[in-house]
C-alpha cells in the first residue's frame, strides 16, 4: 500500500469534451493543470486548441512528456482508438508513484495491456468508468474505479 497521495499538479491527456471539463474545473479548484492533445500539433486546429487551453487557464504542453512530468495525477481522456498508444507512450515517461487514471472506454483486454505499460517504472494504473455524462455532472460525475490502487485513489480524489 502506498502512502496517501497529495495532488497539486494534474496532467490531462486528451483535451476534448471530458478532458477540457475536468481541466477547467480542476483549475477553478486550485490545481496546477497541464494538458496535451495531438491536435496541438495540427496545423488546422492548433490555434483554436491553444486558445481553448488559455480560456480554461491550463498550461498547453508541447509534448506528452511535458504534460506528464511532475504530475501526481494523470488523467487519460482520449479516444478509444488512441488509449492504448497513450498508455504505452506514457509508460516510458511516468515515474514511480505517479497515478494514471484511465477514463477511456476500451475493452478489458486493452485496459490490462494499458496497465502493464503504465506500471513499467512503478506508476500506478487505475481504471475508471464514468457512470454518467461528464458534461452534466462535471467533476462530480460518479466513477467506478478498478485496480489495486482503486480504493486509495477514490479516497484521494
Amino acid at each position: 500500500m502506498h502512502s496517501a497521495l497529495a495532488i497539486h499538479r494534474v496532467g490531462i491527456v486528451g483535451f476534448g469534451e471530458a478532458g477540457s471539463i475536468f481541466a477547467k474545473d480542476l483549475v477553478v479548484g486550485g490545481m496546477d493543470v497541464s494538458v496535451f492533445d495531438i491536435l496541438f500539433n495540427s496545423n488546422r486546429q492548433r490555434k483554436s486548441m491553444l486558445q481553448k487551453a488559455q480560456d480554461c487557464g491550463v498550461t498547453a504542453a508541447c509534448s506528452l512528456k511535458d504534460c506528464l512530468t511532475d504530475a501526481e495525477l494523470v488523467i487519460s481522456a482520449v479516444t478509444a482508438s488512441s488509449a492504448l498508444d497513450v498508455a504505452k507512450a506514457a509508460g516510458h515517461v511516468l515515474a514511480e508513484g505517479q497515478l494514471f487514471l484511465d477514463i477511456n472506454s476500451v475493452s478489458p483486454a486493452n485496459k490490462c495491456k494499458a496497465a502493464r505499460y503504465v506500471a513499467r517504472k512503478g506508476a500506478r494504473f487505475v481504471e475508471a468508468a464514468a457512470m454518467s455524462a461528464v458534461p452534466k455532472q462535471r467533476l462530480q460525475v460518479p466513477m467506478l474505479l478498478g485496480g489495486p490502487d482503486a480504493f486509495e485513489t477514490a479516497e484521494c480524489l
